[in-house]
């Protein structure tokens, strides 16, 4: 399977789409967090239909105050979404509204969870996603990292969740904030590619198999009801 990891510019949504889906053949092509919004949305899909891709990408409904989601678009038609559940102080702050259910989507590929963004963060996100055997995770960012060290620690977490749940994890933002960047990593924590500070497509072939081989199988030796405080 080929996945295209897209780092665009921002706030030139349509002009992008166009661009980035004309470059690289793939099965599969990711945008950021929140490239999309209610008004680019329309001509967003007669793009995706025209050109008759698949997508995954980020999405702002600003019906609902900028709340954020993944749509999964095939050739032109919405097949499923996911909506951001746990949000950063600043998002709540600003009136920004959570999800209500931590689930994977459906795609044609099979289950792939999508944590947006600061979810990324959590390893409670990621495995409720995985107690649906996903073929992927991938991470819509909204800007790049600001800084050095935060770009050790996301990859660092992103590494951790593919590790742990034996999934391949994959996540890409805009070309925007210090270090803008896309990044690979397969079931068992190798890095198949980071990029940094680069504007562009990037391509990755990815064997889905190796997601659903479950060599140790984390998720069997689990005791729930040890877990309960989480719930607290």
């Amino acid at each position: 399977m080929n996945v295209a990891l897209i780092v665009p510019n921002q706030n030139d949504s349509i002009q992008e789409l166009h661009y980035f889906l004309s470059q690289k053949e793939a099965d599969l092509y990711i945008f950021p967090e929140g490239f999309l919004d209610s008004n680019s949305l329309r001509a967003a899909i007669d793009i995706i239909k025209g050109k008759e891709k698949y997508v995954i990408t980020g999405f702002k409904d600003l019906d609902y105050n900028g709340q954020q989601k993944a749509l999964v678009i095939d050739g032109g038609k919405i097949v499923d979404e996911y909506t951001k559940c746990i949000l950063t102080k600043g998002e709540k702050q600003k009136g920004k509204k959570n999800g209500e259910k931590i689930t994977c989507v459906n795609t044609k590929f099979g289950k792939v969870g999508i944590p947006i963004c600061y979810e990324i963060h959590f390893p409670e996100v990621a495995r409720i996603m995985c107690l649906e055997n996903p073929v992927l995770l991938i991470n819509p960012i909204g800007t790049g990292m600001y800084h050095a060290l935060q770009l050790e620690q996301w990859t660092s977490l992103a590494k951790a969740r593919a590790i742990e749940n034996e999934v391949y994890v994959m996540g890409c933002s805009h070309f925007a904030g210090k270090i803008p960047l896309a990044y690979v990593y397969d079931p068992s924590g190798r890095c198949v590619f980071i990029r940094q500070n680069e504007y562009g497509v990037f391509m990755a072939e990815i064997d889905l198999e190796k997601s659903k081989e479950k060599a140790i199988d984390y998720c069997d030796d689990r005791i729930p009801g040890l877990f309960y405080r989480l719930a607290e």
